[in-house]
């Protein structure tokens, strides 16, 4: 802080962070430029800063002065004395230790002082920096330095990466793990080993002969020990905390969490339930909603740089834990307390992740309480929508294992429902069909409790689940048989639905609508799907926004068949607009409307907006790993979108590039044989043909075949315009070329 008085810099961390050394190597490193002297004073106590001055004032042979601390600021005060650095080291407690009266009135010099308070940054001075982890690069170099390794090889220093960043690059842990190494003459792989299986071991080593005061555990137990005897509020937040993932607990998800949950109940009505009533431990509830009593914790957590706070006055506030601050707490905590953290995170994917870790360390203790299982499975199911085609699978294999021994129909027949979902996203039809055998065509499961038939949240399950059923029978081109079995469902009372199955006779009008868009009826599809919009717009009870995107794609798409692309831009654009100010654009609904206005674009002859739409889109698209079925056809509607613009404007060389890239989308989906890989062969055999590149004959034989593919089964209209006036467009242009 520079007003008026010398420049203060705190530097703030917890223990083994290593706040005494960076002072003392800036010290170093500077010590020319700091002629008049460098001053190091302790200032964990009173009694030891008091001490110190006697000694300065020694050094500069102040002679016998009553005060020493008022001369010592006097001499630092001089004009003759204007090039020191004068170090407060260890100013932990700063309300005892009022470490300010001891700064000189000069406006030269420099003072730094160390402190696990990040309060000091604020408050003792405007700006500071808090220590709380090396880049990854110092790390290893105080691993290897440590550790005694001279000439490390390539691989050598991909191991010491990945062994930095599992210590968090803490700088104690790093250097006590290279003391670790070189003591009992380990290797990179062996000590990495070590700490996975007996971390609490290998935190705790602590050298024969060396200078280490305190372990990483001892100094981390140190700070826990005094925040529960200081604050039984903060200890709470603290142990709370190290059952999240580490790197961003919002307040937003605490305040979510302590709010009226809604539930459904028999009757399929939406009830709301209190967070204690719905699981969230009382005395933890009453903490967070008490802003003043939360407010002190959070002070000492930071008093202590226990936590780290996102200082972001525009938003919500974000804390964050270092992994090993989370890892010692939590051995300070039960096992049979466990149960009472393990109720938040469902819609925070990375959350669920640590919660699922922590579950299955209890689990392996036998000290994991059976309602757990439940809650366990149920936040699962929430998080499987979210991540990669990985997660999905994992998610639905540990719910399976999980639920296996459970009687709970209704827990079964969410978890069948999503499991057939996921297959089917996945591409695997047959096996997603065979998930849903057993339910869609019994009312009541042998064995299940015959009440549930006139339950009609269990009924409007099942009807998701037909749903399901009528969605894989669409992807095997079974329109007619789909049809019929999404109207065999019904509500149990017909006249008066509850509200959980009119939402499910809302997703059955949707695919009604979808099955008469893919036969071509493009008008009585389009009156059927604005009418579950219109139905939408005056009923709230429709909540949600994802579902609502795929009936606007699917009301754009129609629109487009229908020659009104500039109605589908008016539908399409103000959603996608939301998105973007939102950054959720290249979410899954995100990238469908995109793909909805490029071809609105294209049937406008608008062809540089949807080349920009399209060409962005395959950006997003080639960024995504271990992509689903969903994705890949994502992937074919850019490159099939890309194609027919580049050849629309006779750019033959690039438009059979993208046709190309288009056929190999249809390979990684198994289509190489389907009418729309027939009409990417049409596409490049015309193509080929505007290049000089035909064969004598005519068609090559790939489109001779594909000929024939076309004059096969009854037309589809799968993808809005490339099915309907592309296929029209090229076969006429093919059979053109060749004098049909």
């Amino acid at each position: 802080m520079a007003t008026g008085l010398s420049t203060v810099e705190p530097l703030d961390a917890g223990g083994g962070s290593g706040k005494t050394q960076a002072a003392l190597k800036f010290a170093t490193r500077h010590r020319e430029k700091y002629q008049s002297g460098v001053f190091f004073l302790n200032a964990s106590s009173e009694q030891a800063l008091v001490a110190d001055p006697s000694r300065m004032c020694e050094s500069l042979r102040l002679g016998n002065v009553s005060n020493k601390a008022s001369a010592f600021k006097e001499w630092l005060s001089r004009a003759e004395n204007t090039d020191w650095l004068l170090i407060f080291d260890n100013a932990d407690d700063l309300e005892s230790v009022r470490i300010s009266r001891y700064f000189p009135e000069s406006s030269w010099g420099h003072i730094v002082l160390t402190s696990r308070d990040q309060g000091a940054i604020g408050t003792v001075a405007k700006e500071g920096s808090v220590l709380d982890r090396l880049e990854v690069d110092e790390a290893i170099a105080v691993l290897f330095q440590k550790a005694d390794y001279l000439s490390p090889s390539a691989e050598g220093y991909e191991e010491a990466k990945v062994l930095v960043e599992l210590l968090g690059c803490l700088p104690l842990a790093v250097d006590q793990g290279g003391a670790y190494i070189r003591y009992r003459r380990r290797t990179l792989a062996s000590y990495r080993r070590l700490y996975e299986d007996r971390k609490n071991d290998i935190l705790r080593f602590k050298p024969r002969l060396g200078d280490y005061d305190n372990t990483v555990f001892t100094a981390r137990d140190i700070n826990f020990e005094q925040v529960e005897r200081d604050s039984k509020e903060a200890s709470t937040v603290l142990l709370f905390f190290c059952f999240l993932d580490p790197s961003n607990i919002s307040e937003a998800m605490l305040d979510r969490a302590c709010s009226p949950q809604k539930r459904w109940n028999r009757m399929g009505e939406m009830l709301e339930l209190s967070p204690i009533d719905a699981g969230l431990n009382s005395d933890l509830l009453a903490l967070i909603k008490d802003e003043v009593v939360f407010d002190d914790a959070i002070e000492k957590l930071l008093s202590y740089s226990l936590i780290h706070l996102d200082n972001d006055f525009n938003s919500s506030r974000n804390f964050s834990v270092h992994p090993l601050v989370q890892y010692c707490a939590s051995q300070r905590v039960p096992h049979r307390a466990h149960d009472d953290y393990d109720h938040l995170g469902r819609s925070y994917l990375p959350h669920v992740v640590r919660i699922l870790k922590e579950y299955d360390q209890l689990s392996e203790a036998d000290a994991c309480p059976t309602p757990s299982r439940y809650e366990v499975s149920s936040m699962l199911l929430a998080a499987s929508r979210f991540s990669s085609t990985s997660w999905k699978r994992e998610t639905i294999n540990r719910i399976k294992q999980l639920s296996q021994d459970e009687n709970d129909a209704y827990l079964k027949i969410c978890v069948a429902h999503r499991e057939s979902s996921v297959l089917r996203m996945l591409g695997e039809g047959t096996s997603s069909n065979k998930t849903l055998e057993e339910f869609v065509h019994s009312t009541i499961l042998p064995g299940y409790n015959q009440l549930l038939e006139g339950d009609a949240r269990w009924n409007a399950r099942r009807g998701e689940l037909v749903l399901s059923f009528a969605e894989n029978l669409i992807e095997a081109g079974a329109l007619t048989a789909a049809r019929h079995e999404l109207l065999q469902w019904k509500p149990i009372s017909p006249g008066s639905p509850s509200s959980m199955e009119r939402i499910v006779l809302r997703g059955r009008n949707i695919t009604l609508g979808k099955i008469l868009k893919f036969q071509g009826h493009f008008q009585e599809a389009l009156d059927t799907l604005d009418a579950v919009l219109q139905e939408s717009e005056i009923d709230s009870f429709y909540e949600g926004t994802d579902w609502r995107r795929v009936l606007l794609c699917n009301i754009g798409d129609l629109y487009c068949e229908l020659r009104r692309p500039a109605d589908t831009q008016s539908l399409v654009a103000p959603e996608l607009k939301r998105m973007i100010d939102s950054g959720s654009q290249n979410i899954s609904s995100g990238r469908r409307l995109q793909l909805t206005l490029a071809e609105s674009f294209i049937r406008s002859g608008m062809f540089v907006k949807a080349e920009e739409v399209s060409s962005n889109l395959g950006k997003v698209y080639s960024t995504i790993h271990d992509p689903d079925a969903l994705t890949k056809r994502g992937m074919f509607r850019v490159w099939a979108s890309l194609a027919r613009i580049a050849h629309l404007r006779y750019r033959w060389n690039e438009a059979l590039l993208h046709w190309n890239k288009a056929s190999d989308a249809l390979r990684s989906l198994c289509q190489q044989d389907s009418p729309h890989s027939a009409l990417v062969q049409y596409a490049t055999a015309y193509t080929l043909a505007k290049l000089g590149k035909a064969p004598r004959g005519g068609l090559n034989i790939s489109a001779a075949k594909a000929k024939d593919l076309l004059k096969t089964g009854e037309r589809r209209y799968w993808i809005a315009g490339f099915d309907s006036y592309w296929h029209d467009y090229i076969v006429e242009c093919v059979h053109q070329s060749l004098g049909v």
